[in-house]
């Protein structure tokens, strides 16, 4: 199987670079070039990090990673870092093996299935690269708990993106079961020791299991329907 000429005239790294940061800054990105040092075609992985957590986007990558590849079977994982990758780099992972030491292996082992993968990885690439970008989510970081009880929640917050209002649903991203309310919202006026800093606000949220969210919590806003 031959690589498909796309004619992309940039490398891999800063197409995916810039597919990714349609969607949200970068703070780590990793795309293993396609073609090592001796010449062979490497097994391509893909790995980022977004300045900050966006799981609004977990789905469209999932969909990315299952509806555009050709030739082999791809996984989409996140952790503190995200991550596209052939299934069969994923498969030995409670062994300890490590992602790049098999990448390497199989670059040595296997050109059949890293020419095919490469196209496939560049079919991920540009499938990101086509999806429309997302509403901006509202983002909230609490800062403060003011009271709190199972369904109720005062704090003090920060907010980075978007229009908070009184009314939303908020997810909670360290516990992603947790759906809240904004029941009550009042802005602090700027001072001039805050000037450059996120604006803060006291909201109460309420929902079930509201009083599990913690210090230091981001919450994100979840879509209407």
């Amino acid at each position: 199987m031959a690589v498909t000429n796309t004619g992309d005239p940039m490398p891999r790294f800063e197409r995916a670079r810039t597919a990714l940061e349609r969607f949200a800054p970068l703070a780590w990105l990793k795309c293993t070039p396609e073609i090592d040092n001796t010449g062979r075609i490497q097994a391509p992985l893909l790995g980022w990090r977004f300045s900050e957590p966006h799981p609004e986007l977990k789905e469209m990558f999932m969909s990315v990673v299952e509806d555009a590849p050709q030739n082999v079977t791809w996984v989409f994982k996140e952790r503190r870092n995200s991550l596209i990758a052939p299934s069969r780099l994923t498969q030995h992972e409670q062994g300890g093996e490590d992602h790049p030491d098999l990448a390497i292996a199989l670059s040595g082992n296997d050109q059949q299935f890293c020419i095919a993968a490469s196209h496939d990885i560049d079919l991920i690439i540009h499938a990101i690269a086509a999806q429309p970008a997302l509403p901006t989510a509202t983002r909230l970081y609490v800062t403060q708990i003011a009271k709190v009880s199972p369904d109720e929640l005062v704090c003090i917050v920060k907010s980075f993106t978007g229009e908070a209002r009184v009314g939303m649903v908020f997810r909670a991203v360290g516990a992603p079961d947790i759906e809240v309310r904004l029941a009550a919202l009042h802005w602090y006026p700027p001072r001039p020791e805050t000037t450059g800093r996120a604006p803060l606000a006291k909201v109460t949220l309420v929902g079930h299991c509201a009083g599990r969210i913690g210090l230091k919590e981001l919450l994100v806003s979840v879509p209407d329907d």
